[in-house]
């Protein structure tokens, strides 16, 4: 089965040689790259014409810049094999990935999308990898196999994995329809949410052979973090409209899938409220868009007591650890 994979790139031509060497290193033979051009104003489009010189596999199609969910879809629209491959042109695979994947594909065809181990790494330094992109050594990742009611459930609780991880059938991809155009940051994981929704069943490959890994720019991080729980509150609100008109779902299964969600979702708003900035505006306005304003105001008071008390426990600790001495103390 030929495999498309799909790369949008936004001026990231400087990661591209890297990307193409590294698809022609897979084990697996029968792909084609289908790399869509972001509006980039750097040497993307001249790296690729000079690939294409002597790699027939790579495609090129270029739009003004729309962002990548956009990108993505557009390669979508193109793509001519039977499976799927996404890859962000600064992240990388491992050999044997779509060769182990496209195997167990081959051999269950009843499974519609098999997803693998994601890694982080440095940007610069490829050889140390990470299960977190705060190199905290946190394992988000969920591993789990099915479908329906419980495949929904796994997805309430956590992302699936990182865009590049799963290989999934074109056919499936012409049920589940787009990426979501007028989101960022979390357009993946709705994404993986509408392919359960078509009736996918998922499958996790546990192979150590088979993984992806994702490029780590520092600089950016913190932004991206508090952008994607922006993300997900935004997530879990068209979730809970999804969940129910779910046709797979029965009455019970809607019920306590909506208070799983509800409960998720204000607990990343409280964690928001209490960890964010406060002494923004654009923060406050910004979550007032997601949740509402009388929440908002209830949390933002319960906040500044919540980081009162943490200050004051600080000073009470340290007062404790540096004692003051007695001014009548007697000197030894």
């Amino acid at each position: 089965m030929k495999v498309s994979v799909i790369i949008p790139c936004y001026n990231y031509g400087k990661y591209l040689d890297e990307c193409f060497s590294n698809l022609q290193a897979q084990s697996y033979e029968n792909w084609e790259a289908i790399l869509v051009d972001d509006g980039s104003t750097d040497h993307t489009m001249e790296t690729v014409r000079s690939w294409q010189a002597h790699e027939p596999r790579i495609q090129y199609f270029y739009q003004p810049n729309s962002g990548v969910s956009t990108a993505r879809n557009l390669g979508l629209t193109k793509a001519n094999g039977e499976l799927i491959q996404f890859l962000d042109a600064d992240d990388l695979l491992s050999r044997d990935k779509i060769r182990l994947q496209v195997e167990y594909l081959a051999a269950h065809p009843e499974v519609d999308l098999c997803y693998t181990e994601n890694h982080y790494f440095e940007d610069g330094i490829p050889e140390v990898h990470y299960p977190d992109q705060e190199f905290l050594g946190r394992d988000w990742m969920i591993r789990f196999s099915g479908k329906h009611a419980f495949a929904v459930e796994q997805l309430i609780r956590n992302n699936l994995a990182v865009v590049s991880s799963p290989v999934l059938r074109k056919s499936l991809a012409g049920i589940a329809g787009f990426f979501p155009e007028d989101i960022s940051h979390t357009e993946d994981w709705q994404y993986w949410i509408q392919c359960v929704f078509a009736g996918a069943t998922i499958h996790y490959l546990r192979n150590p052979e088979a993984f992806t890994l994702i490029r780590v720019h520092r600089g950016s991080v913190s932004q991206q973090t508090q952008t994607m729980r922006y993300g997900e509150l935004n997530l879990r609100t068209w979730l809970n409209h999804q969940l129910q008109e779910a046709y797979f779902l029965n009455e019970s299964e809607k019920s306590s899938l909506r208070v799983l969600n509800g409960n998720k979702k204000r607990q990343l708003f409280k964690y928001i409220m209490y960890h964010g900035p406060l002494t923004s505006i654009s923060h406050l306005i910004k979550m007032a868009s997601l949740y509402d304003w009388p929440t908002v105001i209830s949390f933002y008071f319960k906040a500044i007591n919540f980081r009162r008390k943490t200050i004051n426990k600080v000073h009470a600790a340290n007062r404790s650890h540096h004692p003051i001495q007695r001014k009548d103390a007697r000197i030894a």
